[in-house]
């Protein structure tokens, strides 16, 4: 899946009815890229929303060049959006991140260090490391979210929030693999399936969104569910995989070298 490509970064942002957020995100990861030298590449991918989010995209193409949008008119979902915007990506190393600032784009530029400098297949913004932190969450939310975590971990231990949506990866980990986007852990699919090497964290500070609605709903918790069943039946069965053998050694590795 290696490509020649003008972009040194692709940042991926999924939207649904995301008009009161779009614009200022898009300029945000634009400012911030450009004073980190990053040339990206700003991708769109939308859900057919129902409100003014394409035509503000589309507006804001006029002035940015390197500005897509990709729109989705079935199977909707975050993390279908996310699946079908890595396989359409510019460049070769793809970044992840929600459009309603739960997310800081000012980190974007550490994901693209350890991407290209220290050579990192995988990249999670962690709640749940040192330095990371949730803010403005109800308690139920902490608790499912630190529940699902918590599961996470007895597949991929070394990974301590699995579930994170803001994460970056190199496209060709991906690539001849058999995944099955569902709910809202793309990553979880991607640390579970994927034919990466090396999977680090770095902290994050989650904000809950000021704006819009939030898309969270309890069948989330059954689509993880299945994603968990899943990641573990396809590391049983499938030859090529051995990401929970993988992950248990680089978690006993950091464990006993302390």
């Amino acid at each position: 899946m290696q490509i020649s490509s003008k972009y040194d970064l692709t940042v991926i942002i999924p939207t649904y009815n995301e008009e009161n957020n779009i614009e200022e995100m898009i300029r945000a990861i634009d400012s911030v890229c450009k004073a980190n030298e990053i040339n990206e590449e700003i991708l769109v991918v939308d859900d057919n929303s129902g409100d003014n989010t394409q035509q503000i995209v589309n507006e804001l193409k006029n002035s940015l060049s390197h500005l897509n949008i990709m729109v989705r008119y079935e199977n909707h979902g975050l993390s279908q959006s996310l699946y079908d915007g890595i396989i359409r990506a510019g460049s070769d190393l793809v970044q992840c991140i929600d459009c309603d600032f739960s997310h800081p784009p000012d980190k974007i530029p550490v994901f693209y260090d350890y991407l290209k400098n220290k050579r990192y297949d995988m990249i999670i913004g962690s709640r749940y490391i040192p330095g990371g932190e949730v803010q403005n969450w109800a308690m139920s939310r902490r608790i499912l979210s630190a529940g699902a975590a918590l599961l996470g971990r007895v597949l991929i231990p070394h990974i301590r929030d699995s579930g994170s949506g803001f994460f970056a990866i190199r496209r060709e980990i991906i690539e001849e693999v058999q995944l099955k986007p569902r709910g809202f852990r793309m990553g979880f699919e991607i640390l579970g399936k994927g034919r990466w090497e090396t999977a680090t964290e770095i902290p994050i500070t989650f904000k809950d969104r000021e704006a819009g609605q939030s898309k969270m709903h309890l069948g989330i918790i059954t689509e993880y569910l299945k994603q968990w069943g899943s990641i573990f039946y396809y590391n049983a069965v499938s030859p090529r995989s051995d990401n929970i053998k993988k992950s248990w050694k680089i978690f006993f590795h950091q464990v006993f070298s302390q």
